[in-house]
């Protein structure tokens, strides 16, 4: 095992149960499971260190091996791109949320100063409604710019991590648990 790396060991029963049939080409989707497993345990990892990748099958041969990891590959950088077009998108909503919030706010607030300082209790109440209201209107303008596309950084910078660990498959009987 290199030291200076964090392995993510999965064991399956056979190479089958990874879609690799003997010959034909891959799909690069891995199975769901092997996938959230690797997910997973990459969570737990330190982020500093690089990612190294074992498989663990009775039927491995070298054979399979670079077509394992170019599915692993293909699979997390599919993975990267769609988080990153939800980064996009976010930010796309952010500026859409900005436009018609700051429209709100102008116009709440013309109508909130046209009303006269000694309009009354209640007009006063309508005029503080309407800043507030106005205010309001960009809460979630400002949560999308600040907020909104975090987690999808995490996922994507997981993804990347992933997608550039190394991959080898080994033919053994048993597994360890990841280190």
């Amino acid at each position: 095992m290199n030291i200076s790396c964090h392995e993510l060991c999965v064991c399956v029963d056979s190479v089958r149960s990874l879609n690799v049939p003997g010959g034909e080409s891959l799909s690069d989707a891995l199975p769901a499971s092997i996938a959230e497993e690797l997910v997973t345990q990459a969570r737990a990892a330190d982020e500093r260190l690089p990612l190294l990748i074992r498989f663990v099958a009775p039927d491995a041969d070298e054979a399979c091996a670079n077509a394992i990891a170019a599915r692993v590959h293909s699979h997390f950088a599919r993975m990267e791109n769609r988080h990153a077009l939800q980064i996009r998108d976010i930010f796309r909503f952010a500026r859409v949320s900005s436009v018609v919030g700051l429209l709100c706010v102008v116009m709440l607030l013309a109508f909130a100063q046209a009303i006269p300082d000694d309009a009354g209790k209640l007009m006063n109440g309508v005029r503080e409604s309407l800043n507030i209201f106005a205010w309001v209107a960009m809460w979630r303008p400002a949560e999308l710019w600040l907020y909104a596309h975090l987690p999808e950084r995490h996922w994507r910078r997981l993804a990347l991590r992933l997608g550039a660990a190394q991959v080898t498959v080994e033919s053994a009987a048993g597994c360890s648990a990841a280190s």
